[in-house]
């Protein structure tokens, strides 16, 4: 059986999708917007419905797996907290509690069924921490534990964004029997487990990168049983606006192997300065996509037709792991990406900087994006990420 996990803000329904597409946007602000997107209307529509007051810079926003009614929001600052929010029926948010997150500048973290799992990049040092979650009635609970500090052995070869440890993303294997963090002040992959006692993560192991990647997400596609052969995961080097393919084998004591790196420019070259990878998003193949396909994003290129979406196909297509397309956004600062729609057949893309919120639609078999929807640069301000429902 093949899986997908991909953590770049996707949500899809349980039930038949509806005519129109609710899009909560995570900012640089003090607020979380709602946005709908209607594409059954000619030409298809996206619009502000609502704002919800969410902390200082909600910057990372996420659902529950199972239940709808709630979404979780960072509120990435030196004081980092997790805010949980009840979706009301105007699909505005109602705040129901916040929690400190084990550090500070939360970038990222992962809502499983029974817990929230924070990334915080911190000032001096990287920290992980697990906050135990209630359904019945929600709640987040005190931590069992202390954060997990990740170690960092000194300043890498990019001296200003590698001075200390920065763990920029919760990634969940598919097995869901390990976490996987990519460190981009360390330039590794950090690898956690279950301790067997206590059941709270702790690291395994590490996958070291090219020193001055700077990998900021990833994204892990396989079968199961785990294999080596059978598992490849994609990391996004931010530092070079690279996409690296890794044959990876999740045991306890597993290695992984980078295969490949390729440029997500065209034609290949060293990126302008400035230029930062951003995130990379996973579609597996369907019915109207026949073949799986990454996606990764650039942020502040100086290309006049603004920033660009990477597309890529995958290790194991018939053509192999290969960039087949770049795609100008006209957005600049593309920081929020996620997926949307039945199929994935929607890519969501907000400019932090200018460009405003764009909806492309998926097509020449997800070889490319048409943009089809979009809202003015300052309709929303500074977007960072997007939950679509």
């Amino acid at each position: 059986m093949s899986f997908l996990w991909n953590w770049f803000s996707r949500w899809t329904a349980r039930e038949p999708p509806a005519a129109t597409h609710t899009i909560f946007v995570g900012s640089y602000t003090k607020e979380i917007s709602t946005l709908e997107f209607d594409p059954t209307a000619s030409p298809p529509t996206l619009k502000v419905v609502g704002t919800s007051q969410a902390g200082s810079n909600p910057s990372w926003i996420a659902p529950h797996p199972t239940d709808k009614t709630l979404l979780f929001a960072s509120n990435e600052e030196d004081e980092g907290k997790i805010v949980m929010f009840k979706i009301k029926s105007d699909k505005t948010l109602e705040p129901l509690q916040s929690v400190w997150s084990g550090g500070a500048g939360t970038a990222h973290f992962h809502v499983g069924e029974k817990e929230i799992v924070t990334a915080n990049v911190g000032r001096f040092s990287g920290t992980l921490q697990t906050i135990p979650l209630s359904l019945n009635p929600p709640a987040l609970l005190a931590p069992a534990t202390q954060p997990v500090k990740f170690a960092f052995p000194g300043t890498g070869p990019v001296e200003d964004r590698q001075e200390a440890s920065h763990p920029h993303q919760v990634a969940v294997h598919p097995s869901g029997q390990q976490l996987l963090i990519p460190d981009l002040g360390g330039d590794k992959i950090w690898k956690l487990g279950r301790d067997p006692n206590t059941q709270s993560w702790k690291v395994t192991g590490q996958v070291s990168v090219k020193p001055g990647y700077g990998p900021r997400h990833l994204a892990v596609r396989g079968e199961f049983p785990i294999r080596v052969e059978g598992v490849t995961m994609y990391v996004i080097n931010e530092l070079e606006s690279s996409l690296s393919a890794y044959s990876y084998d999740a045991t306890e004591k597993g290695e992984a192997i980078e295969t490949s790196c390729l440029s997500m420019l065209t034609p290949p070259a060293v990126p302008a300065k400035g230029m930062l990878g951003a995130e990379v998003l996973l579609s597996e193949a369907t019915a109207a996509y026949p073949e799986a396909l990454v996606y990764a994003s650039n942020r502040n290129d100086p290309h006049e037709a603004g920033d660009s979406i990477a597309i890529f196909s995958t290790a194991d297509s018939a053509s192999g792991f290969q960039l087949v397309n770049e795609v100008r956004t006209g957005l600049n600062h593309l920081r929020a990406v996620a997926f949307g729609g039945k199929e994935d057949k929607y890519l969501v893309a907000g400019g932090l900087n200018g460009g405003g919120i764009k909806i492309f639609e998926r097509v020449d078999q997800g070889k490319s994006l048409r943009q089809i929807a979009h809202l003015e640069h300052g309709v929303v301000e500074r977007p960072t990420s997007f939950v679509v429902m």
